[in-house]
Parts: structure tokens; C-alpha cells; sequence
């Protein structure tokens, strides 16, 4: 208080003497401002000396919680008095404007006037300094809440692993009674507001670094529902005025958006995954020329059924002589689990296939959903060791053809797509997700297995040319006939 206390007694005596003279009352003036922002200035350095030596906080290797004391909530109302109720409103109480005028009148000059504006420079910088002082408290306040806060957010994760009844209740009353009724028994409103909503952010980043990642979808179920009753409770204490809603906070729509597809089914977080691979072609890379992949795909609708073919499967180019295949598949598997692969066509790099593939039965919706997909993948066929990757490609069902308007499959015409494979360190978040879930999902290690292969194997494959100069002609063909011949397969 003794920079409150210096300031208002030199006010005083500001009022209490009677400065006849003009002159003296403007020399006054400017040496009473100066004394006041320099004190302001002195005060707010040495406060800040001494919350770096931690003087205002209890130890809390020793208490294990952030204590909010009554000589905390003093410093600040202290300084927020020196800031808002003197410095802002010094200009007027010292009558800057009748002063400055008077000079100018009576010396007929404008000069006057850039001493008012320097006057009011040296206020803000130490409104300034003052500001800065208050920004390095909240710092140490929510600094040492965070510590303070981890145990107690550790512990709630492990409760709501073991299905605890109310497993939030001691993180809400610690952050309840322990710290912000007690910021707003003792700080001014203005300041308990700041105080509130920092505290919201830094109780979000505690939920968020120590979220546990290895569990089931019902999990993050019930950290939701416990995250938007503490959303609410936090709306209401960091209101401003009792009918006016709190700031929005960014950090509760990214946490909320994280536990939203945590949520999700393998099945789901996979559709997720196709969707963002399928529309953005800068998540692959193509390391070497793997080829194009030719083909014509269509769906019919017989008696409420969709039937999907693929054609002309497929043309590609890939260095040396290969024995390639096609592994046809439509991805999510749980949406229906069935494969399909082309026969092999030995010591080529041009293969061209005349198959028919279909697949009966297949529900309406699943061709409307957004992110499932056909996956047409090219393997190498060996006999001694394992079959080698080429490369890939995605077709949304969505924006596959429907037969209604076309006399046949022939009437559709040829997609011709770059067989690709996938750098393994720009996955999509998704992928994480599904990752985390391997452990105990059987469809989230098969599809982490799949697109693992479809990154290493395609990395080794590479790699075995390394040594070697290698010289290629890359020629691509399609083969379209009018009619199906009797050598075509239907599987």
C-alpha cells in the first residue's frame, strides 16, 4: 500500500495549497506528475522483483496446493487502484487541460500543448508498467494452479477408468472453494474476471496434456459429459455482469472437438480418415513412378440392391519386370467385409485385365456415405518372399456412377488414376486415433496394418533398386473392348 498511499497524500497536497501564480502551478504540475509515475514505475518494478522471488506463494512442494492468500488478493486490488482509480483519471484531477491553456493564453503559444502530451505519455507508460506487473501475477497464479491441478486431474482420469460415480467432484471443488471463491471474496470484480478465465484456460490444458489416449470409445463418453458440466459451471463464474454470458473460448471448442472424436467407432474415425486422403492429394507421395491404374466402376439397383463392378483393372507402369495382381476391397471392412483380387499376369509392366467384379447385396446407404471407399491396391506376386506393394489408389463410393441412364458397364467411362503410396509421417490426426486403439480394437490393428504396409513395404520395395542404374521406358495402355468376351471372370 505505499504507493497508494504516497500517491493520494501528494494529491492532497496538491489541493491543499493555493498556487497563485500560474506559472508555479504549471511547474508544479509537471514535477508532481513526474514523481508520481516514477513512483508508480519504482513500485511496479519492485513488485515484480519480488514475485520472482516467489514471496506471495506458498511453497507448494510442501502444501501440494495452490493457496490463494488474502496478502495476494491486496497486492492486486493495490495496484489495480493505482492503475484505474489515479493514473487514468490523473489528467483530470490535476485540471491538466485548465492549466496547459491558461499557459497558452497567457504566452499567446501552442507549445504548451506537446508538454500536455508528454504529461499524458508518462501516465501510460506507467498505466503500462502497472499492466505488466498484474500480467506477471495471473502468470504465477495459473503457473502454480496448473501444478497444483495435475495430481488432482490424474486422478480423475484413473476414477473415470474405473467407472467412479461423480469422479469430477474433487477437481470442481478444489478449483470451486479453494481458488476462485476465494479470488472473489477477496479481489475487485474486474480483476476476479481476468483471474476466472485464465484459470478456465489453464484447467483446459490440464485436461488436455494429461488425457489418456489407449482407451475405449465409452471413456471419452463419460469425460465429455463431466467436461460440459465443468464448460457450464465455468460460463457462469466468468461472467462480467450476472446476465451477460462469458467469453467465448477457443480452447473449449478444440478440447470438446478432441473428446468428440475420441467418442467415435473405429468404423467412423476410419470414414474420417478416407474422406481427408480421398480430398487432399498433398498427404501422399509418389516416391517413384508407381504406375496408373485403369478402370470403369458403376453401381445398378436390382430389386432395392446395388451391384458395384470395376473394369478394365488395371495398366501400370513400375521399373523391372513384375507379376502384378489387384486387391479390390471396400473400405471401411465393416461396412462389408468382402475382398476380391484379379488373377496375376507374370513378367510384366503393362498387365491388362478383363474381370468383372460385383458385389451383391450391398446396402444402398453404404454407397451414400461420405468417406467410404473402393481400394484398389497393385501388389507384386513373389513365391519366395513376401508379395511387394506397388501402390494405391481410393475411389469415394459417392462419386461412383449409377447404371440407371447407361445400357451397360461399357457406357461408363474410363478413370485413369496415379497409383500412389503414402509417406508415412503425413497421416492425417486420424490416424493416430485409430492407432491408439490397436491394442484392444481388432478393426483398428487391421486397418493400422494395412496402411502400415502400405507405407514400409512400399519404402523397402524402393530401397532394393537403391544400388542399381536403372534404365525404363513407361508406357501405359488401356484395353477397352465393345463387348466382354467369354474370358471374362465374374467373381
Amino acid at each position: 500500500m505505499v504507493a497508494t498511499n504516497l500517491c493520494i497524500k501528494l494529491y492532497q497536497e496538491w489541493e491543499s495549497i493555493d498556487y497563485p501564480d500560474i506559472n508555479i502551478r504549471y511547474t508544479a504540475l509537471i514535477k508532481l506528475t513526474n514523481t508520481i509515475c516514477e513512483q508508480c514505475q519504482h513500485y511496479a518494478k519492485r513488485t515484480a522483483h519480488k514475485l520472482l522471488e516467489n514471496k506471495y506463494f506458498s511453497d507448494l512442494n510442501r502444501t501440494r496446493s495452490f493457496n490463494v492468500s488474502k496478502k495476494l488478493c491486496i497486492l492486486v486490488n493495490d495496484i489495480e487502484y493505482i492503475k484505474r482509480k489515479l493514473l487514468s483519471f490523473l489528467p483530470n484531477l490535476l485540471n491538466f487541460s485548465t492549466i496547459i491553456d491558461k499557459m497558452n493564453e497567457n504566452y499567446d503559444s501552442t507549445g504548451f500543448q506537446q508538454i500536455k502530451v508528454t504529461l499524458e505519455r508518462l501516465i501510460t507508460t506507467a498505466e503500462y508498467k502497472m499492466n505488466d506487473v498484474i500480467k506477471l501475477i495471473f502468470k504465477r497464479v495459473t503457473t502454480l494452479f496448473f501444478i497444483s491441478l495435475k495430481d488432482k486431474i490424474s486422478k480423475y482420469y484413473e476414477d473415470e477408468k474405473c467407472k467412479k460415480v461423480d469422479s469430477m467432484k474433487d477437481v470442481h471443488q478444489y478449483i470451486d472453494q479453494e481458488i476462485l471463491y476465494k479470488f472473489y471474496e477477496g479481489l475487485e470484480s474486474v480483476q476476479y474476471f481476468l483471474i476466472a478465465c485464465a484459470i478456465r484456460i489453464k484447467t483446459l490444458q490440464c485436461l488436455t496434456e494429461l488425457l489418456l489416449l489407449h482407451e475405449s470409445p465409452d471413456f471419452y463418453e463419460r469425460i465429455l459429459q463431466s467436461f460440459d458440466r465443468l464448460t457450464a459451471y465455468f460460463e457462469h463464474v466468468c461472467r462480467e455482469e450476472s446476465d451477460i454470458p462469458g467469453p467465448s473460448c477457443e480452447e473449449i471448442t478444440t478440447f470438446r472437438h478432441i473428446l468428440q472424436q475420441f467418442t467415435l467407432s473405429t468404423e467412423q474415425l476410419q470414414l474420417i480418415y478416407f474422406q481427408e486422403i480421398t480430398q487432399t492429394y498433398s498427404l501422399y507421395e509418389c516416391l517413384t513412378n508407381n504406375g496408373i491404374i485403369v478402370f470403369r466402376t458403376a453401381y445398378e439397383i436390382v430389386n432395392e440392391l446395388i451391384t458395384i463392378y470395376v473394369h478394365n483393372l488395371p495398366k501400370m507402369d513400375v521399373f523391372g519386370a513384375s507379376d502384378p495382381y489387384v486387391v479390390l476391397e471396400l473400405l471401411p471392412s465393416t461396412l462389408y467385409p468382402k475382398e476380391d483380387r484379379t488373377n496375376t499376369i507374370k513378367q510384366t509392366l503393362n498387365p491388362e485385365y478383363n474381370q468383372l467384379f460385383q458385389w451383391h447385396r450391398l446396402p444402398l446407404n453404404i454407397v451414400h456415405t461420405s468417406g467410404a471407399v473402393l481400394r484398389l491396391s497393385v501388389w507384386d506376386e513373389d513365391i519366395i518372399k513376401e508379395d511387394d506393394f506397388i501402390g494405391e489408389c481410393f475411389i469415394p463410393l459417392t462419386s461412383i456412377e449409377s447404371l440407371k441412364n447407361r445400357v451397360s458397364i461399357r457406357d461408363i467411362p474410363v478413370s485413369e488414376v496415379h497409383l500412389r503410396t503414402q509417406d508415412k509421417n503425413t497421416q492425417p490426426r486420424v490416424y493416430e486415433l485409430i492407432r491408439n486403439r490397436a491394442k484392444f480394437d481388432q478393426e483398428a490393428a487391421r486397418f493400422i496394418k494395412q496402411r502400415f504396409y502400405a507405407t514400409t513395404i512400399a519404402l523397402r520395395s524402393l530401397l532394393c533398386f537403391i544400388p542399381c542404374d536403372i534404365g525404363f521406358d513407361f508406357h501405359s495402355t488401356a484395353y477397352d473392348e465393345a463387348n466382354v468376351g467369354d474370358n471374362e471372370e465374374i467373381n
